[in-house]
């Protein structure tokens, strides 16, 4: 399930647009200016963020700003009242990735919103640093390798990118549709869970010092699949 955090001040944009997208099954967070924001992405992994321009404390483009400079590569769609190019190009600049103006339809924002994520699931496993350390596991993303400790794992093409996905998530719970779909680049179908599963068994047997009593890639039952650095 996709985490969306929206940044607007004006608390009735914040309630009109999480109603929409609940409906559309998307985990929300809420922040009222900039700073609140850059303090809940360092705290959760997010998916989208919805931001405001003009806001108190720290304004929009600061805020996608400092974002980028942190590496913090999600998509961003700005929502503001200026309709100017330049505020628009300049908000491309620092980073955004669209643009919507106010007044806005919510179907609009929601449909934007859809394309975005569709554009960042083409890609196997998000962008991210060429290496990344998760509890015992280096990931080196442009190398395609990942070691445990100081040892490469033997993974296949899927068991990497499976891994990789979860490794650049740490602790974010992802259901087998969405791993299926993202890993095997097509929709889920019937098949798709036993799939799932055994992926999943076959990378335990290589990363795990216990295979059946896992320690690093967990189940979360009824929900889905999870690495705990």
């Amino acid at each position: 399930m996709p985490t969306i955090l929206i940044v607007d001040d004006e608390a009735d944009i914040r309630q009109l647009l999480r109603l929409y997208l609940q409906n559309e099954n998307y985990l929300i967070l809420e922040a009222a200016n900039g700073e609140e924001a850059l303090e809940l992405v360092q705290q959760q992994p997010i998916d989208l963020m919805v931001l405001d321009v003009m806001m108190p404390v720290r304004d929009g483009f600061s805020t996608v700003q400092a974002l980028r400079q942190a590496n913090y590569m999600f998509p961003v769609l700005m929502l503001t009242a200026k309709q100017e190019d330049l505020d628009k190009i300049q908000g491309l600049t620092f980073g955004a990735d669209d643009y919507i103006g106010k007044p806005f339809n919510p179907l609009e924002v929601i449909a934007r919103i859809k394309a975005m994520l569709r554009r960042v699931a083409q890609y196997q496993v998000p962008l991210s640093a060429s290496s990344l350390q998760v509890g015992p596991f280096t990931l080196r993303q442009e190398e395609r390798v990942i070691l445990k400790e100081t040892t490469p794992l033997p993974l296949t093409r899927r068991e990497f990118d499976c891994l990789a996905l979860l490794l650049n998530h740490p602790r974010r719970v992802f259901s087998a549709d969405e791993l299926y779909e993202r890993i095997w680049q097509e929709e889920a179908l019937g098949s798709a869970t036993n799939a799932v599963m055994v992926l999943i068994h076959k990378l335990r047997e290589k990363i795990e010092d216990v295979p059946k009593e896992p320690r690093y890639l967990q189940t979360v039952w009824g929900v889905g699949y999870k690495v705990e650095p």
